[in-house]
């Protein structure tokens, strides 16, 4: 086994959401607080090529993704800007670059080509059916009955557990150990594993008492397949900086940048 780079991003914003799709496309969100404005763009997700990019709308910070359904990506809109309630639905089309329809109520679950949203006129609650591409509204109460929502699979992804410095060390093996040994790292390690490698993310303390994050990409025999420091100078401990799905392994590089490497 062994890992390919196959690109990098950074476009120097603060990165909120990765979304793969089930159709080979990663959909990023990227915020401003600054000028408090949201930026979406989508990248075919093994060549990192741009299918479109900085996408805004008429409203361009409270607004969020609220689902990705077949290549229709479902904005949502919040209340009120205070409040974390969604509602409003934009759909936008990947393949065309459009939007294809746009709807006030609140929505709920996606199943077998159709939305339901749930509307309320006069204090009461109604159920709503539409379809995905063309948003009109279909005969509800029948369909809804027969509907069940479609189910999220996350088979196809590996998030890092935490492991203790003792259990790292006992992975190394007597060729590596020399190599770590003189790294002070910083509370528990993140550790992931597939197709015979180990995937580990840790905080070095380095001579000034701040962080380094350190990746590390080791094969069952020993041999270091990818060494990369995803951050440095840190004054606190990130989260998890990596993932993988499918054969691809995510690396977070700061606030603003990540990699895309392929195991093979």
């Amino acid at each position: 086994m062994k890992i390919k780079k196959l690109y990098k991003y950074d476009n120097g914003r603060q990165l909120f959401r990765l979304l793969p799709t089930d159709t080979g496309k990663l959909v990023i969100e990227e915020r401003d607080r600054t000028i408090k404005e949201a930026f979406f763009t989508c990248l075919d997700i093994r060549s990192g090529r741009k299918i479109f990019s900085d996408l805004q709308f008429d409203e361009k910070y409270w607004i969020g993704i609220e689902k990705i359904y077949k290549d229709v990506i479902l904005f949502h809109r919040f209340e009120r800007p205070d409040l974390p309630g969604h509602k409003g639905i934009i759909a936008y089309d990947i393949k065309s670059q459009t939007v294809l329809w746009e709807n006030q109520n609140s929505f709920l679950y996606a199943a077998d080509d159709k939305l339901v949203f749930m509307s309320t006129d006069f204090g009461i609650k109604n159920l709503i059916l539409i379809d995905y591409l063309s948003g009109e509204q279909e005969d509800a109460e029948p369909s809804i009955l027969n509907l069940e929502p479609q189910k999220e699979d996350y088979s196809s992804y590996i998030h890092s557990k935490k492991i203790s410095r003792n259990n790292f060390d006992e992975m190394l093996g007597s060729g590596l150990k020399k190599k770590f040994s003189e790294i002070i790292i910083k509370d528990e390690i993140n550790f992931a594993s597939k197709s015979g490698i180990n995937f580990f993310s840790f905080h070095k303390i380095t001579e000034n008492g701040k962080y380094d994050n350190i990746f590390f990409a080791i094969r069952n025999d020993g041999t270091i397949l990818l060494e990369e420091t995803l951050n440095k100078g840190l004054e606190k401990l990130e989260p998890e900086s990596f993932f993988i799905k499918d054969d691809l392994l995510f690396l977070l590089f700061g606030r603003s940048g990540f990699g895309v490497n392929q195991i093979i």
